[in-house]
């Protein structure tokens, strides 16, 4: 779609086939201006495929001269107060794709073919504290009169690689070795054990040794419990990772698992892209929970990286409590509301997840019992 000024233009992808025409570039853009692998063309080609119900992925190019220069990958759909627009990733993996030289002219194409074009009533995005897009959406709102309402989502712990594993080791509270030295002694218990390293694709059925930790994982039995079926995200992670590891030569992935008496209980998948390493996934056996195997496969995977010396940074990509073990740095991440038009505040809440789906319930509710009540009426009248 043709803008104001004839050198740029806007698209609108929807599928994979169109997106496999732009790769090269997509790639390349990721490469030129971010260090988050996870904008690479072949997640966001799993993440079409893993679209969830009733969303409509939108993945936006703006273009200067046939080059594309921002790429902003969206999904969207039409509910009670209009059209709502998210990112099509998850907030762990989420962000805007713009060239540095045409960052406010993409973000400005964006807003203007969101909320003038589109017509959308209302769009939350998840973005990094540190993303240089976050100040540009901000600016960008007071310029069209969006209304901006922002909260602190969970940040994402790093560990700065700036010494040996030696001295980080000796930086860490005495009671950070006396665990893991007690763990280590229960493991030795149990019996053998080692932690093993599997680069990228050389191991043919990798994908399934993680498969099958995963679905003895209490993540997985949560997931059967609560009907939500397997983990698209990790599903997502290892389809992209086993074909970027062949196109992107700044793209490693690994895998390192713990054996215990020849049995695979605990593995973890990092990302390796530019100078961070990112633990995507760490997951383990719950048969095996008392020997805490996962958070002594983690530390193994650190303590590797750290004498790799290839990598500047860690990135554990989320803020849960056991990553304090290793790092009290935590960068933010901030979810920024935007809704435009007149509709009430309170209706425009009802695009808030916790809100829709305590709404949703209410419906459910509200049909069973408007069903039920018939069924009786139509019994008294049989009887």
């Amino acid at each position: 779609m043709p803008a104001k000024d004839n050198r740029f233009t806007i698209r609108v992808i929807s599928d994979t086939k169109d997106l496999l025409q732009i790769e090269p570039q997509w790639n390349a853009l990721v490469h030129k201006s971010s260090n988050n692998p996870f904008l690479l063309s072949e997640f966001a080609k799993q993440f079409i495929e893993y679209c969830p119900k009733g969303w409509t992925p939108m993945i936006l190019t703006i273009s200067h001269d046939q080059t594309i220069i921002g790429i902003a990958p969206l999904k969207t759909r039409k509910n009670l107060t209009g059209r709502h627009v998210d990112f099509l990733q998850p907030l762990w993996f989420s962000d805007f794709i713009f060239d540095e030289q045409h960052r406010n002219t993409c973000i400005k194409y964006t807003f203007d073919f969101l909320f003038n074009t589109l017509k959308c009533g209302y769009a939350s995005f998840v973005l990094p504290g540190d993303s240089p897009n976050l100040k540009l959406v901000k600016q960008q709102c007071k310029l069209k009169k969006i209304r901006l309402r922002t909260t602190p989502e969970i940040g994402r712990r790093i560990i700065s690689i700036t010494s040996t594993w030696t001295e980080f080791e000796a930086l860490r509270k005495g009671k950070f070795r006396k665990e893991l030295k007690r763990r280590e002694r229960n493991l030795n218990k149990a019996g053998s054990w080692t932690t093993i390293c599997v680069e990228g694709n050389e191991e043919p059925d990798i994908i399934k040794k993680i498969i099958n930790v995963e679905r003895k994982s209490w993540k997985e039995k949560r997931r059967v419990q609560s009907g939500s079926g397997p983990d698209s995200t990790l599903l997502v992670v290892l389809k992209a990772a086993q074909r970027l590891s062949k196109i992107e030569p700044s793209f490693k992935w690994n895998t390192w698992f713990m054996e215990l008496n020849g049995i695979t209980i605990a593995y973890t998948i990092v990302i390796e892209y530019k100078e961070i390493a990112y633990i995507v996934k760490t997951s383990y056996d719950e048969n095996y929970k008392r020997l805490y195997p996962g958070i002594v496969t983690q530390n193994s995977t650190i303590q590797r990286l750290f004498t790799q010396g290839q990598r500047r940074h860690i990135d554990f990509i989320s803020d849960l409590p056991y990553q304090k073990t290793w790092t009290s740095k935590c960068l933010p991440r901030v979810k920024v509301r935007l809704t435009k038009g007149a509709a009430p505040i309170i209706i425009q809440r009802l695009n808030d997840p916790i809100v829709e789906k305590v709404f949703s319930r209410f419906v459910s509710f509200s049909k069973r019992q408007s069903s039920r009540s018939s069924t009786n009426t139509d019994l008294n009248l049989i009887a």
